[in-house]
C-alpha cells in the first residue's frame, strides 16, 4: 500500500508541536536567551574575521548592531 504524500511529515511536525506546548516555558527562556546574547556571539566572531577579512568583519560588525538594536527593543528576561 501506498502512503499518502507527507505524512511522515506531518506526524513529525504534530510530535514537536506537541512537546513544546508541554515545554513552552524552557524554550521561551532558550529563546530570550539567545536573542539577548547572540550578539556577543557576533562581536567575537566579527573581531576575529578583522584580522583576516576585512569585508566579512564589517558585515559581521553591522549585523551585531543590527542585533543589539533588535534585541534591545524585544528582549524581556525575568
Amino acid at each position: 500500500m501506498a502512503r499518502k504524500k507527507g505524512t511522515r511529515v506531518k506526524k513529525a511536525i504534530e510530535k514537536i508541536n506537541a512537546n513544546v506546548d508541554e515545554n513552552r516555558s524552557l524554550y521561551n527562556r532558550i529563546l530570550c536567551y539567545i536573542k539577548c546574547y547572540g550578539g556577543y556571539i557576533l562581536a567575537v566572531g566579527a573581531g576575529c574575521t578583522l584580522d583576516s577579512t576585512w569585508e566579512l568583519g564589517v558585515t559581521l560588525l553591522v549585523a551585531t548592531v543590527g542585533w543589539a538594536y533588535w534585541s534591545t527593543n524585544t528582549c524581556k528576561i525575568k
